[in-house]
């Protein structure tokens, strides 16, 4: 029998390596495959004996040692940090983020019977939070215990409620926004950053399902007339046949007229700007020919 501890041998195993991918080949994995993954590093290592090769591969049948665990550290993105003005929507979309992971118990709450196994996903989902937080305010919610605790510690902070203040601030801003400097999408996405705040403090109150259209189509209304104030004056035509159609438009298909209109624009300056540089090349060519000297005829 090979004494292992006085053999040193380089054998490279390819990480990371999940638990899922080790729990499907742990019991599975043959001799062949084995040599494989050696012959990787062959140049590097010295020759290994078959008697070896098996005994290796009944080392990763019984699982080499490896304290298997649960849950995986994997970062988690929303695309963007909580900065202190952006709870609503950053709390919405944190919560179907954690949720996707089948973790959103940890915001409630709930604990796994096995305490320890609980504890380990519940840092996870704790640093998951964190990383979706700016630097300035991390500092101020990383003494919390759990995920749920700081959970809970951001809505204080941040979630202002239904404060009659907030939700003038709110309606202010949509009727304020102007696409500036901003491309039409930006502009979009920030309208529709503020109303979804707006949703969320101001539900449909209505209860029949009549009432409920007829309420959503007076707001589908308003957030036209918000889109349409806020896009740069060059949409003044397209603005204008929009607003006397008969059947007025939702915002999103208007959306989606402009942003065309966006694109047509663009392709005629593009076109235009190179029809100027011709033109402007060819009379650069006719003076450069017409200031030549003439050729002198050799006799």
């Amino acid at each position: 029998m090979l004494d292992l501890g006085n053999l040193k041998t380089n054998i490279i195993v390819p990480l990371p390596l999940t638990i899922e991918k080790y729990q499907k080949t742990k019991n599975v994995i043959s001799d062949d495959e084995i040599g494989n993954n050696m012959n990787q590093n062959q140049n590097n290592s010295s020759t290994i004996t078959d008697e070896l090769t098996l005994q290796i591969a009944n080392m990763l049948r019984n699982g080499l040692g490896i304290q298997q665990t649960q849950y995986n550290l994997d970062n988690l993105s929303i695309g963007f940090k909580l900065n202190g003005d952006n709870y609503s929507l950053w709390a919405t979309l944190m919560k179907k983020a954690i949720g996707s992971r089948g973790k959103k118990s940890h915001l409630t709450g709930i604990i796994e019977p096995t305490y320890e196994k609980w504890e380990q996903a519940d840092q996870t989902i704790f640093t998951w939070i964190i990383q979706n937080i700016k630097i300035s305010l991390i500092n101020n919610v990383s003494q919390f215990s759990t995920s749920k605790a700081l959970w809970e510690g951001l809505t204080t902070t941040y979630e202002s409620g239904t404060n009659p203040m907030q939700i003038y601030g709110l309606h202010r801003k949509t009727n304020t926004q102007k696409q500036g400097k901003d491309t039409l999408e930006n502009f979009w996405n920030k309208l529709q950053a503020i109303w979804m705040a707006i949703d969320k403090k101001q539900p449909n109150p209505m209860k029949c399902s009549d009432d409920i259209a007829t309420f959503n189509k007076i707001k589908q209304g308003q957030r036209l007339y918000q889109f349409l104030i806020g896009i740069d004056e060059k949409f003044e035509v397209i603005r204008r046949d929009l607003l006397m159609q008969e059947k007025t438009p939702s915002v999103e298909s208007t959306y989606v007229v402009v942003r065309r209109e966006t694109a047509r624009l663009q392709i005629l300056k593009l076109t235009t700007s190179s029809e100027e540089n011709t033109s402007l090349e060819e009379v650069r060519i006719g003076l450069t020919a017409r200031n030549r000297p003439p050729e002198q005829k050799q006799g």
